[in-house]
């Protein structure tokens, strides 16, 4: 009974603690040094009054809320709280809630422009960051151009982060929208990247403008355990790769890709799981789907349809899986690794080639499992480079075929692929499948009050 009672004046006292702190631009100092404090309490809220925040530089927002009382940082009005110029924002603690502010012609002091670390070994758990926007974030003394510097928005760092409704667009600056880091003390990360609309990214001519990351070659081979959920990619074509999935034991599942130049690739890592997404490229130049490459990865109930580039492709490897006893200064972890127990099925292509065992290497794709897959369209593309050394590592099981020339499947010259496809009629209830699909990620996602995204998703929906 007594003890009952300490927990019940623990809890009364918790409640009966909480502060509302109200601050408008001019308070910023007073603001900055309440947010590092670590003196907030569960349940406390720091608001901001409408007006701009400018040049903040460095900011760290700490403390320890819990989960039915996390410590809130948010906007007095949605989106009438805006950030700008220089800015290092360090989220760290636990329970943290970052909510309906909109960051606007910010830029990172540094690397990262909001990072959830204060220092290596000091980082962000339970925290949150939702209903935000950063638009045309970009360093005004950088260039747009490979080799004239880089920046991240986002450096999502610590274990069991949520980034969700947020809307992001417009960088133009090298670097990454966001980065999921992995540490050899911090890799097992289980966060959240869900309903968010990732808005338009123009191509940046070279290497290092993905949209979302998962790790970097040097961590590919750690666990990570990060979901990617119910998320649109509208026009991201920053360069080839919109995800990079650079480590092991994700999921990325029920994504919109959107006229956006570029794919969804397991670069490195294994067993990543890819699920019912969907790809609709409108036939637009460097548009595609999902490319793999490593092992025990499983490809199921995703639909592509009208990219230009590739609906699939599987990459020929350089080396095998590295071990524990791998020479990585002879077998790099930053080049291409074999293929291998990979599970493709109930995926649906549509005017979309398939492409087997592009790229150099010797190492062929080994007990690759293709079954249960639409391959329709208007005319077959099937790209198998080296067929005699790449075929013998696939199964093909009860596919499909649907295709105006009904002899378009008995001239493909490959035994083992016709003996696992059906040619049939184009089935009907695709259109409607497809449009399940975009309403339900394009009417779910993103902060509803940021204009910009609203225009988006009216396109979406009309131009569909």
């Amino acid at each position: 009974m007594k003890k009952l009672c300490i927990l019940l004046f623990l809890s009364i006292s918790m409640g009966a603690s909480a502060v509302e702190y109200t601050f408008s631009p001019k308070d910023v100092p007073a603001m900055k040094q309440l947010l590092g404090s670590g003196t907030l309490q569960p349940g406390d809220v720091v608001v901001l009054k409408d007006g701009t925040y400018d040049n903040l530089e460095e900011v760290h927002f700490t403390g320890k809320g819990v989960f039915s009382k996390p410590i809130i940082w948010r906007a007095e009005n949605p989106g009438k709280a805006v950030i700008s110029g220089k800015l290092s924002l360090r989220i760290y603690g636990e329970h943290l809630q970052l909510k309906d502010l909109l960051f606007y012609k910010a830029w990172a002091i540094g690397h990262d422009m909001i990072d959830f670390q204060k220092e290596k070994g000091t980082y962000a758990s339970y925290c949150r960051m939702t209903g935000c926007v950063i638009d045309e974030c970009n360093n005004p003394a950088k260039g747009t151009r490979p080799n004239e510097g880089d920046e991240y928005w986002v450096g999502l760092r610590g274990t069991n982060n949520r980034i969700d409704h947020c809307y992001f667009a417009n960088k133009r600056v090298g670097g990454l929208v966001l980065q999921v880091w992995l540490s050899a003390d911090n890799h097992l990360n289980n966060h959240v990247i869900d309903h968010n609309f990732f808005g338009e990214r123009q191509p940046y001519g070279g290497n290092g403008a993905e949209i979302i990351r998962i790790g970097h070659s040097w961590s590919s081979q750690w666990e990570s355990r990060t979901i990617v959920e119910n998320n649109v990619f509208f026009r991201c074509s920053g360069e080839n790769e919109i995800i990079s999935v650079k480590s092991c034991h994700n999921v990325l599942r029920r994504n919109l890709f959107y006229e956006s130049a570029g794919g969804l690739v397991c670069r490195h890592g294994h067993y990543n799981i890819i699920e019912s997404n969907t790809f609709i490229g409108h036939g637009l130049r460097g548009t595609a789907g999902i490319r793999i490459i490593n092992q025990g990865h499983t490809v199921y109930d995703n639909y592509i349809k009208d990219v230009k580039s590739f609906g699939l492709l599987v990459r020929v490897g350089v080396y095998e899986r590295p071990t524990a006893e791998t020479n990585v200064k002879e077998e790099p972890l930053t080049s291409y690794h074999r293929v291998e127990n990979v599970d493709i099925a109930y995926n649906t292509f549509l005017n979309s080639s398939l492409e087997l065992g592009s790229g150099r290497g010797e190492k062929m794709p080994r007990n690759v499992r293709f079954a249960h897959n639409l391959f329709a369209g208007q005319n077959p593309e099937l790209k198998i480079v080296r067929a005699d050394e790449v075929l013998p590592g696939f199964l093909f099981l009860d596919n499909q075929w649907a295709f105006p020339d009904i002899a378009s499947l008995p001239a493909v010259p490959y035994e083992r692929v016709r003996s696992g496809f059906d040619a049939v009629d184009a089935p009907v209830g695709l259109e409607r499948k497809e449009k399940e699909r975009i309403d339900a990620c394009i009417f779910t996602v993103g902060p509803t009050w940021y204009e910009a995204m609203k225009e988006n998703v009216n396109y979406i929906d009309m131009h569909r």
